[in-house]
């Protein structure tokens, strides 16, 4: 009878756990201060968000929660590139606070790690990192703390 409990017990907490899991390396994100923030929305070859209209300064726990859902659809968007065998575990994020349209929004500027390879001097944990074209190398995603959701995904242009 234990066992049976223990198995429905697990059975009803699996996906809370499934959900908490996130393939992302907390070590490869940092947040940005507040006055940085605007410098991630230098791309020149994806859309970022426009109408800024301020900055704050995200939270290492709103991070935590943001992850999980961005490691999830990382791993969705990274699917019909499954022939170069990308894995959201690849990618460094770099986390800046906007206020868009009225709402703060958790700006994710992402980039993958063979490039801190090619270059190992960057210092990604404060200046910006901004790619021309490259595909799925890079990417940028909204995040609104307030409802939860992840808007407007794009990776780079290609070449």
């Amino acid at each position: 009878m234990r066992i049976v409990r223990a198995f429905l017990i697990a059975a009803l907490l699996w996906p809370a756990a499934a959900d908490a899991r996130s393939l992302l390396n907390p070590q490869w994100g940092a947040i940005f201060a507040a006055g940085q923030a605007p410098q991630l929305l230098h791309q020149c070859s994806r859309a970022t968000p426009a109408q800024v209209s301020g900055v704050w300064q995200p939270t290492p726990a709103q991070i935590a929660v943001l992850e999980p859902k961005l490691s999830d659809l990382l791993t969705r968007q990274l699917i019909p590139f499954s022939n170069y065998r990308p894995s959201a575990a690849d990618y460094y994020r770099q986390y800046g606070g906007l206020i868009v349209n009225g709402r703060q929004i958790i700006y994710v500027n992402g980039f993958y790690r063979a490039l801190l390879t090619s270059t190992p001097n960057m210092d990604w944990r404060v200046k910006p990192v901004q790619i021309c074209d490259g595909g799925i190398i890079s990417f940028g995603v909204e995040y609104d703390p307030a409802s939860g959701a992840l808007s407007h995904f794009a990776f780079n242009g290609h070449l």
